[in-house]
């Protein structure tokens, strides 16, 4: 089963719910640049990831048009063509240069466009499962002024989304320690099947985290959320995971989610995330911030694609 055929499934176990693993293959990546350091760790995660699972990749590069003098008037078209020619040619180099990325015959896509446009019309004709971006993990004003493609793409891509953060460096073993957060509300089950799928295939250490802003009042509270992340982990989980373990902890859930990483020596955190809903920038502000400040890479996997 391809990683975007994966559904949510709930198959009884000893009269109780559990989740069902899935299979994980991620066969067609996307991997979008702009020659900035962010999109340079992106990239070689994306050929790491590659490598691993035999995928076809696509690397995605929107140009933009450079403007000459102050002059208004439209560029001539063999100026422009000029410029598109010298960042087709900026990407061949650049696939020359990375180790490993020749032999995967990547294809390119080059066009004056918005980035996010460009990388939604790629993924969408190569029927992508997996799109790979770098983030520059600004915040605030300079987050506002430079907008953040990464978000934005997680807010329409149709697939999981790789986001490497700017202390991410991609290591030999992407998958070697698997931490999934999640609210337990809405965005549980589809990311537990990548989490889970993906800990299966490469006998991975698996965390399971629900983060709580206080204590509860009573402890039945705490024991149930236990139960519940206890739900996500398939009943054969012990076959194939170094160690399956499940964690309740009380804070900001952004913060919370980082120290767990450290704690755990995570290589990838799978964040679930529910549709964006007006005013509800909670779970898109915690992947932001976690991405900021975590060594792994985050993988953001919608409660469901269209």
């Amino acid at each position: 089963m391809k990683s975007q055929d994966v559904a949510p499934s709930l198959p009884a176990v000893n009269q109780e719910p559990h989740l069902a693993t899935s299979e994980i293959i991620f066969s067609r990546i996307l991997v979008a640049t702009d020659f900035s350091q962010p999109a340079t760790q992106a990239l070689k995660m994306a050929i790491l990831i590659s490598q691993i699972f035999g995928a076809k990749l696509s690397i995605v590069h929107a140009a933009t048009p450079i403007v000459y003098g102050i002059d208004t008037g439209p560029v001539p078209i063999e100026v422009l063509n000029a410029d598109l020619d010298a960042d087709k040619e900026q990407v061949n180099q650049l696939v020359s240069s990375e180790p490993g990325l020749s032999a995967l015959k990547p294809s390119i896509t080059v066009a004056y466009a918005d980035t996010i446009d460009l990388i939604h019309q790629v993924s969408r004709r190569e029927k992508t499962d997996l799109i790979v971006v770098g983030s520059h993990g600004a915040s605030g004003l300079e987050r506002l002024a430079l907008g953040s493609v990464a978000e934005a793409v997680l807010h329409e891509a149709k697939c999981p989304v790789l986001i490497v953060g700017p202390q991410c460096r991609p290591e030999q073993y992407p998958f070697r320690s698997i931490l999934l957060a999640t609210d337990l509300r809405t965005t549980g089950l589809r990311a537990a099947q990548y989490a889970t799928g993906l800990a299966e295939r490469f006998h991975s250490k698996l965390t399971l985290l629900h983060v709580m802003k206080q204590h509860p009042t009573s402890p039945i509270q705490e024991a149930e959320s236990i139960q519940s992340l206890k739900r996500l982990i398939p009943p054969d989980a012990e076959s194939y995971c170094k160690a399956a373990d499940v964690r309740v902890e009380y804070g900001e859930a952004a913060k919370v989610i980082a120290s767990v990483a450290e704690s755990e020596c995570a290589s990838l955190i799978v964040i679930g995330l529910r549709a964006h809903v007006l005013g509800d920038h909670a779970p898109w502000s915690t992947v932001a911030q976690v991405t900021r400040e975590v060594k792994a890479a985050v993988l953001g996997v919608r409660a469901h694609y269209i």
